[in-house]
């Protein structure tokens, strides 16, 4: 029994810090930190992004738009959704 406790234990705290996004805290010019992301918002140019967060990591076209995927150093993300007219239509980001 008491060696059931302790695998369910583990198991619990190995859940609980799987939840959490690590911050490796190096320096990265180009990134995505709570100061920046004051700056982002509905109408912001394509190059006004690319000048905050530099190159994507990656990019997708759809009906919806065209989305860039912006990685840092320290494992935060960002998905910008850009409208036709190339502006900022939405974002999700995590820090």
């Amino acid at each position: 029994m008491k060696r059931l406790f302790v695998f369910m234990t583990a198991g619990l705290l190995a859940l609980g810090a799987g939840c959490t996004t690590p911050s490796l805290k190096l320096k990265d010019p180009f990134a995505i930190t709570s100061e920046k992301m004051s700056g982002v918002g509905k109408g912001v140019s394509r190059i006004e992004i690319k000048m905050l967060f530099g190159e994507p990591e990656m990019i997708a076209r759809s009906s919806k738009g065209e989305t860039h995927f912006y990685k840092d150093l320290n494992l935060n993300s960002l998905w910008i959704v850009f409208d036709g007219d190339g502006t900022v239509k939405s974002y999700k980001w995590s820090d």
